[in-house]
């Protein structure tokens, strides 16, 4: 007696709409055993696919029993359908219900990866199965490639690789013509010697030489069962010896090399990249979009998550603004020497290093009618031997260009040359110029320290060119004795008086000039006349701590006037200074440095440097934050909103996503039923798309950040201020919200997928 499969019991199903019931069966009791091959049969709407879609697993019943191999599936939950339709049903469907862009073999191969096959078996498996139903050139070849007859011979390759032992055919000749479905019935009645074949078609005369059954529907109801003779029919089949011991059709244990759910859903991903590659650069394009997008808001939050760029910037402290300064002592309050700067310059992000910090808020003026100019006229002269000598022409200087400032060669070396050598004296100095021609040059150059120095009041000095560089810059480069003597008055915690009358008259800026000696000085040709005619003064030196208070430390000495009748008698500078000689200066004054001017790649890095600063042990302070004072309504205004915009934006980003990818994957929802009905797991399915999306992402943001360092390579602004505030943390939030946006939207995708299979 023939081995039963499958006993069906009473079986009703109703499907419903919101208007009406319509029972597509009703009571229907069959059943059906090993080497049959069964013909189910009616007119349109007689319940016949409904019957076959309840017997291969992909359709519930309302009432009634369904028994397999003797197990009732009352109980079945959605984990014990899929692993019936896994282990216990070939399913061969009308459309053929391939999967277009996978190759012949792969599509077999699917159903064996379902079964928790090693891939590499799995591709010898199915090239056998390719082989017995005649496709074995066409392995190769996409399935949507093939012929309609092909197509369905892959379909029944695909069911006879799972191996269960019952097969169910959904209309498989409706689509083939007369002959191409006469083959496919006779390889059906082949297949049926040793299996359970069921079939649904419309067509029962081409069928009905080579059914062993006929089983007729109406309405939803069994008209006729009937047993049918034919020539090829068989006996039971006689097991073979040499045969596994295990039935066709049980379930088999996964081997050694058995699939997890994971290395399942990873192949078909793969297989999806690989397969469709207009699709893959679609998705990784339209990704792409949305990380340089993201990229760009995350960037800008971070930019504007300081708020000290709203504030105004005062230059009572600092006068030279410049973000990327910070202004540096060491902590045990000794002077800056070189090792300190070495130091300094060693520390990640610092770009320039300068000893002679205070001369950094020193503006200078060198080119005439670009940084100052002449005005000359005539007033009252006065002699300088007595009252008024009537009327003479002066010459005045007016500043045009307050954005130079001093910087002192602790900032280049040699190799910044063209031409040249660094410094040596104190009054040579380093520019760009586009050939030699200002080498040697002696110049003019004038100086003011607006936040020390009276109002007007400017020093002047000529000064030697003795170097060339070879990068273009407005930066003039002067020797640190000269930075460090003009900003004394504050490195070296003194204050210099001159008196008159024993009466205080200046606290003054001495400053070195080589033609002086001993005691001598020089007096400003805009000196009092009663300071001219005198010929000595008594002065003090007054010691104050940093703090700025006196110490007590009194120095008096007395200073002579050089000749003011002679040539060089007066300086051109303004009366705040007084020229000394250097053997003076040296004696009474240090031209050391206490604090130094680090300047940084961006302000982005200012927190990072300070705190490798406090680490080294050094004093560290941001010059432009400690200067910015009251909030701009303007820049706060500015800055929220580009806080607003950029938040929008990345929600914007995450709802376009959601909806837009969505409706793409939907072209996929047709592979999954396929991938379904051949038994796969919806864990695996849902988890293909995790993977094939997660990798368009890594792939999206790899070349988003790529780009955008190539941009910033490039030197365009926007994204160059952008990637000074990416460190770790950006980085990682900017992943992080990528990967989310591709794990919602997936998640809103199977929620959809998991509806539509179930439906």
């Amino acid at each position: 007696m023939k081995k039963v499969r499958i006993e069906l019991q009473g079986i009703s199903k109703s499907y419903y709409s919101e208007t009406a019931v319509t029972q597509a069966l009703r009571k229907v009791s069959l059943s059906f055993a090993m080497g049959e091959f069964v013909a189910i049969t009616g007119e349109s709407g007689s319940g016949k696919s409904t019957l076959l879609n309840i017997i291969g697993g992909m359709d519930s019943f309302d009432e009634g029993e369904m028994i397999v191999d003797g197990e009732p599936t009352f109980q079945y939950d959605d984990e014990d359908w899929e692993t019936y339709r896994r282990t216990k049903i070939g399913y061969v469907f009308q459309d053929y219900s391939l999967i277009g862009h996978y190759t012949a073999l792969d599509n077999v191969v699917s159903a064996l990866l379902i079964m928790g096959q090693d891939p590499e078996e799995a591709r010898k498996t199915a090239a056998d199965y390719l082989k017995q139903v005649g496709l074995e050139e066409y392995g190769t070849h996409r399935a949507s490639e093939l012929s309609s007859g092909q197509k369905q011979r892959l379909s029944i390759a695909r069911a006879l690789a799972k191996n269960t032992g019952i097969i169910v055919a959904d209309e498989p000749t409706g689509n083939l013509d007369s002959e191409t479905g006469q083959q496919i019935i006779r390889l059906l009645q082949e297949l049926s010697k040793d299996r359970l074949v069921i079939m649904v078609t419309h067509n029962y005369d081409q069928a009905e030489a080579y059914v062993t059954r006929k089983i007729r529907l109406h309405d939803g109801q069994i008209i006729s069962d009937v047993t049918a003779e034919t020539e090829d029919a068989m006996p039971d089949p006689v097991p073979d010896p040499a045969a596994p011991a295990e039935d066709i059709g049980t379930e088999k244990k996964p081997g050694r090399k058995s699939l997890t759910s994971n290395q399942t859903a990873s192949i078909f991903a793969r297989w999806n990249q690989r397969t469709q590659r207009g699709r893959a650069i679609l998705f990784t394009s339209f990704l792409l979009v949305i990380a340089a997008a993201s990229f760009l808001f995350i960037g800008e939050l971070f930019v504007y998550r300081d708020d000290t760029t709203t504030k105004n910037y005062t230059q009572a402290g600092f006068y030279h603004e410049d973000d990327k300064r910070i202004v540096v002592k060491r902590q045990d309050g000794k002077d800056i020497t070189d090792e300190d700067v070495k130091k300094l310059s060693s520390v990640r992000y610092v770009e320039t290093v300068d000893s002679c910090d205070i001369a950094n808020d020193i503006n200078f003026y060198i080119e005439e009618g670009k940084d100052y100019e002449y005005a000359f006229g005539n007033e009252a002269k006065r002699s300088r031997y007595g009252k008024g000598a009537g009327e003479g022409e002066i010459k005045r200087v007016s500043f045009l260009n307050e954005k130079r400032f001093m910087m002192s060669t602790d900032a280049i070396s040699e190799a910044d040359l063209a031409y040249g050598r660094l410094p040596q004296a104190r009054n040579e100095i380093v520019l760009y110029a586009a050939d030699d021609s200002l080498l040697e040059k002696t110049m003019p150059c004038y100086f003011v320290f607006h936040n020390v120095w009276a109002e007007n009041h400017y020093y002047q000095t000529n000064v030697t060119v003795t170097g060339i560089l070879k990068n273009p810059t407005g930066q003039v480069y002067f020797s640190r004795e000269l930075c460090r003597m003009l900003s004394m008055s504050l490195t070296d915690n003194s204050v210099f008086r001159i008196i008159y009358g024993d009466r205080i008259r200046h606290e003054i800026t001495p400053v070195m000039s080589d033609s002086l000696t001993g005691n001598e000085v020089r007096l400003s040709s805009t000196m009092a006349e009663e300071y001219l005619l005198a010929g000595e003064f008594p002065c003090t030196i007054e010691e104050y701590d940093p703090a700025g208070k006196p110490t007590g430390k009194v120095v008096t000495d007395t200073v002579y006037i050089k000749d003011p009748h002679s040539a060089d008698g007066l300086h051109s500078s303004t009366p705040n200074l007084l020229e000394v000689s250097g053997e003076f200066y040296n004696q009474h004054f240090r031209l050391t440095s206490s604090q130094a001017s680090v300047y940084i790649s961006s302000y982005a890095k200012t927190d990072q440097v300070l705190k490798k600063l406090d680490r080294l042990g050094y004093e560290g302070m941001s010059s432009y934050r400690i200067s910015t004072i009251d909030y701009n309504e303007e820049r706060t205004t500015q800055r929220l909103t580009i806080i607003g915009i950029s938040a929008l934006g990345l929600v914007i980003l995450l709802l376009a996503e959601v909806l837009i990818l969505r409706s793409l994957m939907k072209i996929r929802i047709k592979d999954y039923f396929v991938l379904k009905f051949i038994g796969m797991k919806m864990q695996v399915i849902r988890r293909i798309s995790y993977f094939e999306m997660l990798t368009y992402t890594a792939i999206s943001a790899a070349i988003t950040i790529a780009l955008m360092w190539v941009l910033r390579l490039c030197g365009i602004p926007a994204i160059q201020e952008v990637m000074w505030y990416y460190e770790i943390s950006s980085y990682a939030l900017f992943l992080l919200y990528n990967f989310l946006l591709t794990l919602l939207t997936v998640l809103f995708f199977n929620r959809l997928l998991k509806g539509r299979l179930n439906a």
